[in-house]
């Protein structure tokens, strides 16, 4: 091996262990760095006449790690915005101080005291006081309720902006991961900072992520919705529900397109708060309206059996379930419909009720379908019987339909529905039906004076106490889907506190998953102080033996000189 080969060999030595040291020092540099990922000079050996070089600089990166990471960071974030909730909405019914069962115990005590003495004025008073409790206990937990949505509203538009602003933040590195990987320059430091904000989306929301050949990742959400391609992010949007304004959807903006994709998004914070709106909150909305409604309804319809102290047929006890104003607030129609009408929902049955609200939608201009949304259950026109007039839809599963006229008229479930188009219902026509969405805010006593209790039965005077005993007997009556009022509150406590209990487990589940893979990582990726420091001895020796190297060539080379 002549001189010039030791000298050249010396020299690409030096220059390519000067390199490992550089990115040793840009390890230590980076111990504390977040998302930083370790990085490895790749030393190769040349053919002849021989040296070395660093062929790359490797990022020690796990690519399926880090997309387990995303999936689980994704399922943590949904199981614990899903918890918070639960767990709120478990203590609000359980607790004495707001639930329903508690006052409701009140007012059948306050009864009690008039059966026993059905004259005393008093105890009259104290009935109606006791009943005026039950009705804003009712709307306290339909307000807290309320606000629970809101704050669902609020945590959903505050992610969508988070999304987008993550979004535009991967568009603008895939952009530069392009025109470095063109160059050939390095994209470590690029494709950690993308890395870091992929797991920061997903603590918002789940998504799927396909690789490009230029180095880009294209992200996407829901059924394949283009979140980022490219260097193009696309914007999440919180757009009112097309039925229900005071639902906050999830839309998507492409271009010029606007798509909502409430329905196909899941994961990350956004993916809990939508199920528990949709599989908990409404539900809950739902099963205290029914119960409120049942209540109002066979109370009034025992009240009305009696007679006051004054010898009178008794009075609504609580306000009519099918007053107008409620009857035509349960009916929402989408607000795509080209056409106006005018409906309402009037409760037939309200023993035969569900804790459900109802979609219906025009399959042709003379068919239609009704979905049952908490089950799924779900009638074609030509499952039901139809009538030859709206007067003979007196029954479960009857309608009678005029396609000229646009005039349905529907009985299911309990409850008898009306609608009355400008025109033709035409395909696509959407309704949305809430039977008891809003009973417990509907919920309010009529009577003012414990004098108009009807505590009498028609036969025996005024002070007897027979149609008292049978109001108080409505306590434990089968009622409400084959419960009392109180059996079919306690089985609603069950069923949240059942729902809390299993999403703490979840919580509890992804989480050690997640700090697992966390774990695994940080071994794979994360720097090794220890590591380091042995391995810039390493590389300082042999920047050191190179320099010698070199100094060698350089001897040699003076020495033959010295013999020409």
């Amino acid at each position: 091996m002549s001189s010039f080969n030791l000298l050249s060999i010396g020299t690409q030595a030096l220059q390519a262990n000067a390199n490992a040291l550089s990115v040793v020092g840009q390890n230590i540099a980076n111990v504390n760095t977040p998302g930083y990922s370790m990085q490895r000079a790749d030393l190769v050996s040349l053919e002849s006449p021989g040296g070395v070089q660093v062929r790359d600089i490797q990022r020690m990166a796990n690519d399926f790690l880090t997309g387990q990471i995303n999936s689980d960071t994704s399922a943590y974030n949904s199981a614990q915005a899903f918890e918070q909730l639960a767990n709120q909405l478990d203590n609000l019914l359980a607790s004495d101080v707001s639930s329903i069962s508690k006052s409701m115990d009140d007012y059948f005590a306050a009864l009690q005291g008039a059966v026993d003495d059905p004259s005393n004025l008093a105890d009259r008073e104290l009935l109606l006081a006791q009943a005026d409790a039950l009705v804003r206990r009712f709307h306290d937990l339909d307000a807290s309720l309320a606000r629970q949505q809101d704050t669902i509203s609020g945590q959903i538009e505050s992610s969508v902006a988070q999304i987008n602003s993550l979004g535009q933040g991967l568009a603008q590195i895939n952009d530069r991961v392009r025109l470095a990987t063109a160059s050939g320059a390095s994209t470590n430091e690029l494709l950690d900072e993308r890395d870091r904000l992929m797991e920061s989306l997903a603590g918002y929301i789940g998504f799927t992520t396909v690789a490009e050949a230029n180095g880009e990742m294209s992200v996407f959400i829901g059924n394949g919705e283009p979140l980022v391609v490219g260097s193009n992010a696309s914007r999440l949007l919180t757009v009112q529900d097309s039925l229900d304004p005071s639902q906050r959807n999830i839309a998507l903006q492409v271009g010029s397109s606007i798509r909502d994709v409430t329905g196909q998004v899941s994961g990350g914070q956004i993916g809990g708060l939508l199920e528990y709106r949709t599989d908990v909150l409404y539900q809950t909305q739902d099963e205290m309206g029914r119960i409120a409604m049942v209540f109002a309804s066979s109370m009034n319809a025992q009240q009305l059996q009696g007679l006051d102290l004054d010898g009178n047929v008794g009075q609504r006890l609580f306000a009519d379930i099918n007053a107008s104003a409620a009857a035509t607030d349960r009916v929402l129609a989408d607000s795509g419909n080209a056409r106006s009408a005018t409906s309402r929902v009037d409760i037939a049955d309200a023993g035969a009720l569900r804790a459900s609200a109802y979609e219906l939608v025009f399959n042709t201009d003379s068919s239609f379908t009704v979905t049952r949304l908490s089950d799924g259950v779900r009638w074609n026109s030509n499952q039901l019987s139809s009538e030859s007039g709206a007067a003979g839809v007196d029954a479960n599963q009857e309608f009678y339909f005029d396609a000229a006229s646009g005039s349905l008229t529907l009985q299911v479930d309990g409850f008898r529905l009306e609608l009355d188009s400008s025109e033709r219902f035409v395909k696509g026509d959407k309704f949305e039906i809430q039977p008891t969405r809003s009973g417990a805010s509907e919920f309010a006593l009529e009577l003012s004076s414990g004098r108009a209790l009807a505590l009498a039965d028609s036969a025996g005077g005024v002070s007897n106490n027979r149609n008292a005993l049978a109001m108080s007997d409505l306590q434990f009556a089968k009622l409400v889907d084959g419960s009392s009022y109180q059996e079919q509150y306690g089985r609603q406590i069950e069923r949240v506190g059942s729902l809390t209990a299993t999403a703490q487990i979840s919580t509890q589940s992804s989480k050690a998953v997640l700090d697992a893979n966390l774990q695994t990582k940080s071994s794979l990726t994360g720097v090794n102080l220890d590591e380091e420091a042995a391995r810039l001895v390493q590389f300082q020796q042999a920047y050191q033996a190179s320099a010698r190297l070199i100094a060698a060539s350089q001897t040699i080379f003076d020495s033959l000189l010295a013999v020409v």
